[in-house]
């Protein structure tokens, strides 16, 4: 069964409590008495140095809170110590377990210092000692020192009893804690498995803190996702509309193909048949080849270099003389020169086949082309069209002119704007009073004009 975070965070920070407690019982009961009797013997010959550099008791009574005491070395062994016993009464300080023995006298005839510690039994107290010579006389300076280990045992009881209020704290206060930091991961856990449906939704959380920035990128990837997601929905649709397009397309020629076909073989063949057929085919090759090029819009693989774009646009104009008949095609500029720095190949398709698609579908005999200097050209004809809101779409072809001989294949228009869109352009369209106006935005190359 998996475990949840909250109660993961209790556990693991209750053991840590219970491990630092551990430890410091341990160390109340085996260490630290050690510790505490190896400061006060510390603290003592501090004293006695300060004793021989001084010589002033009193003063290094208060001091160091010992008691120090003087007593002759001569007679026997027994006067001796009843006078430090004596000494020691006087100063309030009574011992059921003290002895200077003959070892130490020997030692401090040496002139060695000699400290010793008296355990005092039942009175739960030690008594610890340096003794040293001065002169003929027995130098003691002592200090009192409680049973340490008692003392620990009730901090150890106190400390235990401290432990099981401290861990009830701890499950109290962690739980309010975990709570209040698993609310924001379950939320986001949420919206994570409501992405994962595709149902994108944003997370609402406000810590402060990196829970707040995280939910901030998973709602920022939920917005991408979602924009992704409606990109590919129409792109799918795009692609489904474009196979329709495409069979579309297709099926005519092959029908009258394969019925042409069949006339010749039959033998009906009048002499014309072979030339619808071969009509056919040239309409199908123009399909592909249109198709195949605006597959390749996506590609940018042409070299961009700087050109003119008015100059551009008459070599294609002068180009159109020998097919336009009685349609006259004009241009208009408010500038002489437009400098792009762009794919020049990809520009002349586009403005190639918005004239050529000028000149096959108008109603009149003008098509009007101007360019201003902001770089938007336009280029207008009279139509008999009544709806454009599909014209860009692939394999549109307006009813008006799907009888006619010159009719495309509905592939241009849609090319035109993907290699606009390509080269940062936008391409729009407009129908006003029986005038169809196609309008591209060209960018403007300031550091070329």
């Amino acid at each position: 069964m998996k475990q949840k975070i909250g109660t993961k965070l209790t556990i693991y920070i209750t053991l840590v409590v219970i491990l630092t407690f551990s430890i410091s019982l341990i160390v109340s009961q085996f260490f630290l008495p050690k510790y505490y009797l190896y400061q006060l013997n510390k603290k003592v010959s501090h004293a006695f140095d300060t004793y021989q550099t001084l010589e002033d008791i009193s003063l290094v009574e208060r001091q160091f809170d010992v008691t120090i005491i003087k007593v002759p070395l001569e007679g026997s062994i027994n006067d001796l110590n009843e006078n430090l016993k004596l000494q020691l009464a006087r100063d309030h300080i009574a011992l059921n377990k003290f002895w200077v023995s003959d070892e130490v006298l020997q030692d401090i005839a040496e002139d060695k210092i000699v400290g010793k510690l008296y355990d005092q039994g039942k009175q739960k107290s030690s008594f610890i000692v340096h003794y040293a010579k001065e002169g003929n006389q027995l130098i003691m300076i002592g200090a009192s020192m409680a049973h340490f280990t008692d003392i620990a045992y009730f901090i150890n009881r106190f400390n235990l009893v401290f432990l099981i209020v401290s861990i009830l704290v701890i499950i109290i206060v962690t739980a309010l804690l975990s709570r209040k930091l698993t609310n924001p991961l379950n939320e986001l856990q949420q919206v994570a498995k409501e992405i994962g449906n595709l149902n994108f939704q944003q997370a609402s959380i406000q810590t402060g803190d990196e829970m707040e920035q995280l939910a901030k990128s998973i709602n920022k990837m939920s917005q991408a996702l979602e924009s992704a997601q409606q990109l590919l929905t129409q792109r799918n649709l795009d692609l489904k509309q474009f196979m329709i397009g495409l069979t579309h397309e297709l099926k005519t020629p092959l029908a009258l193909i394969k019925v042409y076909a069949s006339g010749v073989e039959d033998g009906m063949d009048d002499g014309t048949y072979l030339t619808v057929i071969h009509k056919q085919i040239d309409r199908m090759d123009k399909i592909i080849s249109d198709m195949l090029y605006f597959a390749k819009t996506e590609e940018n693989d042409s070299k961009t270099i700087s050109f003119d774009l008015i100059l551009l646009v008459k070599e294609i104009i002068h180009s159109y003389q020998p097919i336009q008949g009685d349609k006259q095609i004009y241009l208009q500029s408010e500038v002489c020169e437009f400098m792009l720095n762009t794919e020049q190949e990809k520009v002349h398709f586009i403005i190639e086949n918005l004239i050529s698609n000028a000149t096959k579908y108008t109603s009149g005999n003008e098509i009007l082309i101007s360019l201003n200097q902001h770089g938007v050209m336009e280029i207008s004809n009279d139509t008999t069209l009544l709806d454009i809101t599909k014209i860009w779409q692939p394999f549109y072809v307006g009813e008006s002119s799907r009888d006619k001989h010159f009719s495309g294949t509905g592939l241009g228009l849609a090319t035109v704007k993907s290699l606009a869109e390509q080269l940062g352009y936008t391409a729009e369209s407009t129908l006003i009073d029986g005038k169809i106006t196609f309008i591209i935005h060209f960018l403007k190359d300031k550091a070329l004009l």
